[in-house]
């Protein structure tokens, strides 16, 4: 088989694309399956977008719906887990403009109840909540790839696919993005 042949079907042979098959055929268990293994990732990514937990919901599920439509049009060349961000993201867009507003996300974070050291935890909290502010402040594309790179843990090549950008440009955005990221904490830690 040619190398571009094989490149463009790799991920025919996983698990999740067994039950996308399934899916594709009217499986509702195999769907559930799908969701179980997935819901979580495309609500989280969602999530980097849109800040409204109802909007969310409405997206993931959207997305999902979508999984059961689009089943059939799965054609391996990417993961499974990416092929469904990708979905996720374009419902994600569809929403926003219907919507007409963007949204950046909750900045909220509550503290564990067991913590030992108050004064540790306060730290970190504001830490984490000057990151999240940075994070925001980054030109959308930016957020987005860092987003999928550092909280979803995926590759360049499925953020490539994902966003519908080369791989260097995916490179490039988030050096850019952790430029200005370490720009701005700099700038919220001398406050």
């Amino acid at each position: 088989m040619p190398d571009t042949q094989r490149a463009e079907t790799q991920f025919l042979n996983s698990p999740d694309a067994a039950l996308l098959t399934r899916v594709a055929d009217g499986d509702m268990t195999a769907m559930k399956a799908l969701y179980m293994a997935h819901a979580d990732a495309v609500g989280r990514f969602v999530r980097s977008r849109v800040h409204d937990e109802g909007e969310v919901a409405d997206i993931v599920h959207d997305t999902m719906l979508k999984v059961w439509r689009a089943a059939s049009g799965f054609q391996g060349r990417a993961s499974v887990r990416s092929w469904i961000l990708t979905l996720a993201r374009n419902c994600a867009v569809d929403h926003i403009r219907k919507q007409s507003r963007i949204s950046l996300g909750d900045a909220d974070q509550t503290l564990p109840d067991d913590a030992p050291d108050p004064e540790a935890v306060v730290n970190a909290t504001q830490e984490a909540t000057r990151l999240r502010t940075c994070i925001e402040g980054l030109p959308e594309r930016q957020r987005s790839v860092v987003h999928l790179a550092f909280y979803e843990d995926l590759t360049f090549a499925e953020i490539s696919r994902i966003e519908s950008i080369p791989e260097g440009t995916v490179k490039s955005r988030i050096h850019h993005a952790k430029k200005l990221l370490m720009r701005c904490l700099s700038l919220a830690g001398r406050k």
